[in-house]
């Protein structure tokens, strides 16, 4: 659970500069920080407290792990940390809720029962009891930052699943549609700068814009069919960016790539005989792992159209 964890907060870049995870006699009551500044220990930090039991976290333990970060942080290992999250997959006995639901009794309760189960627990073989500096940061903290975390909730949050997919190979869902904006967009423009130039070859116009190929008679409809690509493999790869560690998506780009490769280097008789050759090369490339049954033929097609906008396999050289 440990590891499951550190990888989650590991992925939270834009919360955690920086991450930890500690293990074994000597953690003072952290397993996983995250660390909310390049500080570390010096700034804001936040703590997760991971518990893989085989049944739900207890109300002793729950106090007893509160208590050890009060007692380091009084002995000045640490400040306290800003928030205190229970990485508790099996969830927690009601007593445990019920102080979680009423913050403002976590305080009291953890220095009515620190006797019974933190003074001999804080470290091997001596007994602490509660002294003025530990009950000072006690009294000072906002219990509101204490949080459950139980296995419905950790799957829901978005940082969760690209871990989840890595680790349990789970099922990420299907990307939604691509929506194709009316006027043309700049992240598209070198792909469609060089479908008019395909266009013009077969006797079109010379364009200045993509609106006006939109237009035409003749190219509007194979025009509108390439964007539709487009904006389906632009979707799809912005879902499984957000849903899946990034060497998920970049073996699928590296499938389509080399499926597709051959055929673009062939000589073709014209600009529009290349393209046709490689979206009809594309629609029949076998995908690996989790998002072969995702992969439909519009998204294979268009990110050989992604090829082109960023330079590897461009229509035009």
């Amino acid at each position: 659970m440990e590891r499951l964890t550190d990888d989650w907060v590991a992925s939270m870049r834009s919360r955690y500069p920086d991450s930890d995870r500690f293990s074994g006699a000597g953690d003072m009551g952290r397993d996983v920080v995250g660390y909310r500044t390049a500080a570390r220990f010096d700034g804001p930090w936040d703590n997760y407290q991971c518990k893989q039991l085989r049944k739900a976290l207890g109300e002793p333990e729950f106090i007893r792990e509160l208590g050890k970060i009060f007692f380091h942080s009084a002995a000045g290992h640490f400040g306290v940390p800003a928030h205190f999250y229970y990485v508790a997959p099996r969830g927690a006995v009601r007593a445990v809720r019920n102080l979680i639901g009423h913050p403002s009794k976590i305080g009291p309760r953890l220095i009515e029962q620190w006797d019974t189960w933190c003074a001999g627990d804080l470290v091997e073989g001596e007994h602490h009891p509660l002294s003025d500096e530990v009950r000072a940061l006690i009294d000072a903290f906002d219990f509101q930052n204490v949080s459950l975390l139980e296995a419905g909730k950790l799957v829901r949050t978005d940082e969760m699943k690209p871990v989840l997919v890595n680790w349990f190979d789970a099922d990420p869902g299907e990307a939604p549609v691509g929506s194709v904006p009316d006027t043309m967009q700049p992240e598209e423009a070198a792909y469609v700068a060089q479908l008019l130039a395909a266009y013009q070859e077969q006797g079109a116009p010379s364009y200045t814009t993509g609106d006006e190929a939109l237009g035409d008679a003749k190219f509007g409809p194979h025009f509108r069919v390439q964007r539709e690509r487009f904006f389906d493999a632009a979707s799809f790869k912005r879902y499984y960016r957000d849903s899946t560690e990034p060497a998920v998506l970049a073996t699928f780009e590296k499938d389509i790539f080399h499926g597709v490769f051959d055929t673009h280097g062939l000589a073709h008789a014209d600009i529009m005989a290349k393209i046709a050759a490689v979206m009809n090369e594309a629609k029949g490339v076998s995908v690996s792992g989790v998002l072969g049954k995702y992969a439909r033929v519009p998204v294979k097609q268009g990110v050989c159209h992604h090829f082109a906008n960023d330079g590897v396999l461009p229509w035009v050289k």
